[in-house]
């Protein structure tokens, strides 16, 4: 009797002495399940934010009737992040029933101002975790690829994963995943760097790092199909396509891992077919005319574009007799210009101009100058129509109506070389819903000039110098 009593608290002292974070050994560790998730990009795909957020949705009631630990959500969690845009994500990844751990992607980061946007509404963008002695280690590709967005996050998040590596690296960890939106390679380790990849530099290093702490998992997202690589040493890379759109026609659904005594399985689970493609021109993959694609957005900029138009068209005849042809002619400029504007909207001329850029820069063999190609094409067109109007605008008597809805064409300029140059790669100085405010303010404008000048065409003979 006194035996096994006297085992009984010695065994209980021992689990006592026990650190308090000592990890199970790898073979008593339980099994369990978690989720990967590709890119929801509320805003890419058919059907616009609706659409998107339905076939999202969709992943979530899958990966909520699977028992997974946790989920991963690989990036580019909206399209431009705008309010709506990321009210219709938090809405939807809030019905998950696990955890859902976050991934910044190239459409989530693309400056520190949405660096901290993203932090604020989502948390860290880089971190790691550990669940049932398994280690995930989320980076921040977009800032972890290159210094281009900060000098000073690069080299943070550098340090991050050294330490990170090396700390799960001591305590044994059975598995270490690393985590992340771009993949670091699609092909092979000596692809040259595009935008599907990590430039050479940074790729050789987070590979050294991986292989030099056991590392056998990368899991990404952002290539919009299914891929998986493995390297000649066992290196496994594994991309998932997103809910918005799968360019090599991959279902609807999630990965979903199994890590137990036996390793680290995957399957694919099919929730749907893929999702369904809006009309795009053959080699212009990005560019998707929204005329084929319906967003009641696009459709209301479109008639308001268009009714200001008619509207300075109109008062471009009723100035002529009074005013001359000079003004008529800056009217009908100002028409043209809102009528361009209303096509756009439709037609997305900008994705074309950038599509053009960046197929004319793979040709070249100069894709970090891609948005040196259009941008400079474009400032040159901007700059010759500026100067002709200039032009016309000094040698004339142009009233002050006519003065002040020109002014307010910079708006929907601006907006329309920013996001002809890059939306997503440089930004846009602020949110797509203040540019919409501004697109809104400056069409009143606009139109109460028109009117002002269509009512009484010879009130103001006020020349501007």
């Amino acid at each position: 009797m006194r035996r096994p009593f006297l085992g009984l608290v010695l065994a209980v002292l021992a689990g006592l002495a026990l650190p308090a974070d000592a990890a199970p050994a790898a073979d008593e560790a339980p099994a369990f399940e978690f989720a990967l998730i590709g890119d929801p990009q509320i805003g890419y795909g058919h059907g616009g934010e609706y659409g998107d957020a339905a076939r999202f949705e969709r992943v979530v009631q899958g990966v909520n009737a699977t028992p997974v630990a946790f989920s991963i959500v690989a990036g580019d969690l909206v399209e431009d992040r705008s309010s709506w845009q990321r009210w219709l994500f938090r809405r939807v990844a809030s019905r998950l029933s696990a955890p859902a751990r976050l991934v910044a992607g190239n459409h989530d980061v693309v400056d520190l101002a949405s660096l901290e946007a993203f932090r604020t509404a989502h948390g860290p963008d880089y971190y790691d975790f550990v669940h049932e002695n398994v280690a995930f280690i989320v980076l921040n590709s977009e800032t972890a690829r290159e210094r281009r967005i900060s000098a000073r996050e690069f080299d943070e998040q550098w340090r991050f994963l050294e330490s990170s590596l090396a700390r799960h690296r001591a305590a044994g960890r059975r598995h270490v995943f690393l985590v992340m939106h771009r993949p670091p390679f699609v092909v092979h380790e000596t692809e040259p760097e595009d935008h599907s990849n990590w430039p050479p530099e940074t790729r050789a290093r987070l590979l050294s790092l991986a292989r030099e702490h056991g590392v056998r998992w990368i899991l990404a997202g952002h290539l919009h199909r299914t891929h998986r690589v493995e390297t000649a040493d066992g290196l496994s890379i594994v991309v998932v396509p997103g809910s918005a759109r799968s360019f090599d026609r991959s279902p609807i659904g999630f990965e979903r891992f199994r890590i137990g005594p036996e390793g680290v399985t995957s399957e694919s689970v099919t929730l749907g077919p893929a999702p369904r493609e809006s009309l795009v021109v053959p080699g212009f993959r990005e560019w998707t005319p929204r005329l084929f694609d319906f967003s009641v957005r696009h459709w209301l900029l479109t008639l308001l574009y268009g009714t200001v138009g008619f509207l300075s068209l109109r008062t471009a005849r009723m100035v002529r007799p009074v005013r001359g042809r000079d003004e008529a002619v800056l009217w009908q400029v100002v028409a043209a210009g809102l009528f361009a504007f209303a096509a756009n909207a439709q037609l997305d001329l900008d994705e074309f101009l950038r599509e053009f850029g960046r197929l004319s820069a793979r040709v070249l063999g100069a894709h970090e100058w891609r948005h040196v190609i259009t941008g400079t094409a474009l400032a040159v067109f901007v700059a010759v129509a500026g100067f002709q109007l200039g032009r016309l605008w000094l040698r004339s008597r142009v009233s002050l109506p006519l003065s002040v809805a020109l002014a307010m064409l910079a708006v929907p300029a601006g907006w329309f070389c920013l996001s002809t140059i890059s939306h997503h790669d440089l930004g846009m100085l602020v949110g797509d819903e203040w540019w919409d405010l501004a697109s809104l303010v400056a069409l009143a404008t606009i139109a109460t000039c028109s009117l002002r000048s269509a009512e009484r065409p010879g009130s103001n003979t006020a020349r501007r110098r």
